[in-house]
């Protein structure tokens, strides 16, 4: 699966889960100084105002624009799009002074501080290498490729360039999530037993279905990518990385997961259920069950600002609230400025090890409901 050296780097990540997550490995290398990031030369002035790029400009694309106006010392100054109408109308909007009616020239503006990768899936693999060989930091949406295989090409190309890589599972960083399992990890709850979490939305294919991002395998499609990959990071988050797997799911005449059921257990005999379907709106709520209490994160689970602790029928929940304007996106980019400044190479808060295990279980999942992608090597299984 992924080939010798992917075995390595997932044992390697593996073998650091511990109890309630994983411990990261950060690479403490600073990047070595460049024309292009004088910046991170030990004896350089620190940057004063971060300069973003954006590669994709979709949906998603506004709504981390939107959010990075939020951040004092942040500016997006270039984005590139297959489509010079679509990247000028976006760099208008947003103020951008660069726009480029294609990726690579995205970088033959200003200076660019950090990358956000936000395209479809199946074009993450190589826009990341192309950044990463240049030497620019990448933020890259989740999931960070279609296979373990691609995800370990590319954090041993991070590794290798000594290139900062980040996955853009942005929950992870939201004050709500943050404060779940400093609290779980204290003990707030007792002992945690199990976990339920669903992601569910009613999606609506055109009548071209083989051209429906969500419903063709061949565009990386179904719902375990593209929603279910919430619930099991936040599995993960909670428990570490699972000791076996267990999945089974309903597919499209294409061969794309559109009502997935996944089950995760742990060293302890702790379960994780994880669900997501393209069938109808679900709750998309979560809840951890501990020796003592319970834990709901309100809904949506993977961008919420509250969570509430249950003690017993007679006893009022203890409900916690983190308000905060925008989307919730600031908190990654704001992450990933800091890691940047510091002249680290990945973040301690999701690792590449992080990845690398999700990935895995993303990929084993695949695997035992018959999804599979257009080209996808035999032995990625």
């Amino acid at each position: 699966m992924g080939g010798a050296a992917g075995a390595e780097l997932y044992e390697a990540a593996y073998s650091r889960a511990v109890p309630g997550g994983l411990r990261p490995r950060v690479n403490a290398r600073a990047k070595r100084a460049s024309p292009i990031y004088p910046y991170l030369s030990p004896n350089s002035t620190p940057i004063a105002t971060f300069h973003w790029a954006i590669l994709g400009l979709g949906k998603i694309a506004h709504s981390f624009a939107t959010d990075l106006q939020r951040v004092e010392d942040a500016k997006l100054v270039a984005v590139g799009s297959r489509s010079q109408e679509r990247a000028s109308a976006f760099a208008k909007q947003y103020g951008a002074e660069h726009a480029a009616g294609s990726y690579g020239a995205t970088f033959d503006g200003p200076r660019v501080d950090a990358v956000y990768i936000a395209t479809p899936h199946t074009s993450h693999r190589e826009l990341t290498l192309m950044c990463l060989e240049r030497g620019i930091p990448v933020l890259c949406e989740k999931p960070l490729g279609l296979s373990f295989a691609e995800v370990t090409e590319m954090i041993e190309t991070a590794r290798r360039t000594g290139t900062y890589l980040m996955e853009a599972l942005w929950s992870r960083f939201l004050p709500a999530l943050v404060e779940v399992k400093s609290m779980i990890d204290s003990g707030a709850i007792g002992q945690v037993e199990s976990l339920r979490a669903d992601f569910g939305f009613l999606g609506e294919p055109r009548e071209d279905f083989d051209r429906d991002r969500l419903y063709n395998p061949a565009l990386g499609g179904g719902a375990l990518l593209d929603i279910g990959i919430y619930p099991i990071w936040l599995a993960q988050y909670i428990f570490g990385a699972p000791e076996s797997i267990h999945a089974t799911a309903r597919l499209t005449e294409l061969g794309a997961d559109i009502d997935t059921q996944v089950t995760l257990r742990y060293a302890g005999g702790e379960l994780a259920h994880c669900y997501s379907t393209l069938l109808g709106i679900t709750k998309c709520d979560a809840l951890i069950l501990g020796s003592e209490a319970s834990l709901h994160i309100h809904p949506r689970f993977h961008e919420s600002r509250g969570y509430s602790i249950l003690r017993g029928k007679d006893v009022p929940p203890e409900n916690h609230y983190h308000a905060f304007e925008g989307k919730g996106y600031l908190f990654e980019a704001r992450a990933v400025m800091k890691d940047v400044r510091a002249g680290r190479t990945e973040s301690a808060q999701w690792s590449l090890d992080d990845s690398l295990v999700l990935h895995r279980t993303l990929t084993k999942v695949r695997e035992l409901i018959g999804v599979r992608y257009p080209g996808e090597p035999s032995e990625d299984r």
